[in-house]
């Protein structure tokens, strides 16, 4: 697969990650003014929850091969703000995959920080990108951090792949619920 063919690949999971991620995002935000939609919610997050983990995990875990293919394969440097994106998602693959084997719901509010503060990262590293005239103290004449060593579909650099990928993330993390319904917990006193 040459970097081109990868780049390309990446680009769709990654448009198909941020829509998937706000699609579930905008479902959750309409539960709160529909009593239908809320109790729809109720009833997936029963049965999906684990799965829901698991899904976060596996989005990390193939954001770390991913980037790792990029920068050990094909052999671009990442800068400042990509190593701190991996700092984020690298341990997200583990402790998410991890945190679904054992149906540990203490984990979201962590990786919804994390998530939410890589995603912040991504925005800031695809603004820089956008706006190369920019002072960054991020920034080196070594490692430029507006260097867009991908750009496919004329949008979609690899901090903009990061941010979708963060984006699934925390919407799937912000689905998954270990808490019974009120309506179930009544009906078995």
């Amino acid at each position: 697969m040459t970097p081109d063919e990868a780049g390309t690949l990446f680009a769709v999971l990654s448009l198909l990650s941020g829509i998937v991620g706000i699609g579930i995002l905008a479902f959750i935000a309409a539960s709160r003014n529909s009593e239908h939609l809320a109790e729809k919610l109720i009833e997936l997050r029963n049965e999906h929850s684990q799965g829901a983990l698991f899904l976060a995990g596996f989005v990390a875990l193939f954001s770390m091969m991913a980037s790792l293919y990029l920068s050990e394969i094909v052999h671009f440097i990442p800068c400042k703000l990509c190593w701190y994106q991996r700092i984020i998602m690298y341990p997200l693959a583990f402790l998410l995959l991890f945190a679904g084997f054992r149906s540990d719901y203490g984990i979201r509010i962590y990786g919804l920080a994390m998530a939410g503060f890589g995603a912040f990262i991504s925005i800031y590293h695809y603004q820089l990108q956008l706006n190369p005239d920019q002072h960054s103290p991020f920034c080196s004449a070594f490692e430029s951090c507006t260097v867009q060593y991908l750009n496919v579909f004329d949008f979609m650099s690899i901090p903009f792949m990061a941010l979708m990928g963060f984006v699934l993330i925390f919407a799937l993390l912000l689905f998954a619920n270990d808490s019974i319904p009120q309506s179930e917990s009544n009906e078995e006193e």
